[in-house]
């Protein structure tokens, strides 16, 4: 339940949803409902309300893709990054309070003390990239916005509701660009011609980390602005736009990059090969793109698959870093291999985005986080190991392996290394990465399994059992019954799968 402020929250219910944002259902097959979330009843079965239905109505959850509480924004949201990861993907946010043998204590803000065995925990993560996160999502449409070579300024009203026309397939003049999709907590795409930008015009600080989990259909052809300012080309005569408007945007074409994106950095992503450019706008409204050299632009990822993209930048020294799946890919100094003495660095704006660059390739992008970045280089994972835990200090050069024991009443974690013993203080430690071979087995999730995802990170796992209130009460595979508070919650997946085709949107 999500309503904390509502005593009693039947009789408030009308009248909080008016004056907030509604909730949104949407079923398996796509259809949809605004309205008010108000519980879960054995079934188990989500409790509805809206204003023009005189009493809840309640639906199999079996039914349900997922709902999106308040338009994606939490009523409160956690204050602490601080979280552990369990071997099922759920990642739990609170503060770390016990550490022995057996299991591991964490205070969360939404579920009070909990207990976790110690096998089951992957990863623990007291200060996460030392940073702060400026945006996660999405879990709604707002703030969002599409551009394309003919419509810099974003799509008009009339091409976004004019669905009818777009699905047309023609590729005359008149065929109006393509459009990105958005759905409970992601963005598809899937149209026979590329070219059209999904952006976001704010978020990224001048040391950033932008990480987005990707899923493709076919081959993967993707270009990712980050610092983006979408400076404004000069103003085109009406022969110049209209060619614009009716020429087809080619596979991979990278001319029309600074038009999209003004000054920024593009990095393209292919199923094989991967390659960073330098946009630029100049005071004239000249645009202008660059090739960053790189020694090896290999990049192996499957024709149909998923991975973690995750980029690392620091304006002060032009420095660019790839991971993808946790591990470390490409490394990029602009400073170094730019091709002219002494270049202004591009890019200092706050925005990044998304271009498709292939045909008929589907694409989905979700789980979008943008963070301030403490100049780490790599993460523990880079440096996983099998019998050995790994430790990463927060000032993201000093690493360790060796062995974990317990959290001592100062504060800091027991560490047997090859080299001593150490105390490491928590709030000094990035993240501690534990040896594979201690860890259990990830069970399926059950049938009837629902992930509640938190503000501003982490998501939880398990059967629904019940809420009448604020409160909803699932259990765990891991931790067991656990009571949840709703003020930090933005969504319920009821329907999540980790097979990749199965959990793509039902149109897609």
């Amino acid at each position: 339940m999500i309503r904390s402020a509502v005593i009693p929250w039947l009789l408030c219910i009308t009248g909080l949803a008016a004056a907030e944002r509604p909730d949104l259902l949407r079923f398996t097959n796509g259809d949809q409902l605004h309205g008010s979330f108000i519980g879960i009843k054995e079934g188990p079965r989500a409790v509805w309300q809206r204003d023009d239905i005189g009493a809840p109505v309640d639906f199999k959850t079996e039914r349900i893709r997922h709902i999106v509480l308040q338009g994606g924004r939490a009523l409160k949201p956690l204050e602490s990054l601080s979280n552990i990861t369990l071997v099922n993907g759920d990642r739990i946010p609170g503060l770390i309070t016990a550490v022995d043998g057996d299991r591991i204590t964490l205070d969360t803000a939404f579920a009070g003390l909990l207990h976790i065995p110690r096998a089951q925990v992957a990863m623990l993560s007291p200060n996460p990239l030392g940073g702060r996160i400026y945006y996660h999502g999405p879990f709604s449409e707002d703030d969002w916005k599409m551009t394309s070579p003919a419509f810099p300024e974003g799509l008009p009203a009339e091409i976004l509701a004019d669905k009818e026309k777009e699905d047309s397939g023609d590729d005359d003049a008149d065929t109006p660009p393509g459009r990105w999709v958005f759905s409970g907590s992601a963005w598809y795409w899937q149209h026979k011609n590329p070219g059209t930008a999904l952006i976001h015009e704010t978020g990224m600080s001048a040391r950033a980390v932008l990480s987005f989990d990707i899923a493709w259909k076919k081959r993967l052809s993707l270009a990712i602005a980050f610092h983006a300012d979408f400076a404004k080309t000069k103003d085109e005569d009406e022969e110049v736009k209209n060619k614009r408007k009716a020429r087809a945007f080619a596979n991979g074409d990278t001319s029309i990059l600074p038009v999209l994106f003004g000054n920024s950095y593009v990095l393209q992503l292919t199923s094989n090969y991967l390659m960073l450019f330098r946009t630029s706008v100049d005071a004239e409204g000249n645009p202008s793109l660059e090739r960053i050299q790189l020694s090896n632009n290999n990049l192996r990822l499957g024709e149909t698959g998923r991975a973690k993209v995750e980029l690392r930048s620091n304006r002060g020294n032009g420095g660019i870093t790839l991971f993808v799946d946790d591990e470390f890919i490409a490394q990029w100094n602009e400073n170094e291999l730019i091709n002219h003495d002494d270049p202004p660095l591009s890019g200092n704006g706050t925005g990044f985005g998304f271009v498709a660059q292939g045909s008929e390739a589907a694409i989905r992008i979700s789980d979008i986080v943008v963070s301030e970045w403490n100049g780490m280089p790599d993460s523990a994972r880079s440096l996983q190991m099998d019998d050995y835990d790994v430790v990463l200090m927060a000032n993201g050069t000093d690493r360790y392996s060796g062995r974990i024991g317990r959290l001592d009443d100062d504060g800091k974690i027991l560490f047997e290394g090859k080299h001593g013993n150490f105390k490491f203080p928590l709030d000094e430690v990035a993240e501690v990465r534990f040896a594979t071979k201690q860890l259990a087995s990830a069970d399926d999730s059950p049938a009837d399994n629902i992930v509640v995802h938190l503000k501003p990170i982490g998501t939880v796992s398990g059967s629904p059992v019940s809420g009448d209130g604020p409160m909803l009460g699932i259990i765990n595979p891991i931790i067991g019954e656990m009571n949840l508070s709703m003020d930090a919650a933005v969504m319920l997946d009821f329907n999540a799968s980790n097979h990749l085709i199965d959990d793509w949107d039902a149109n897609f």
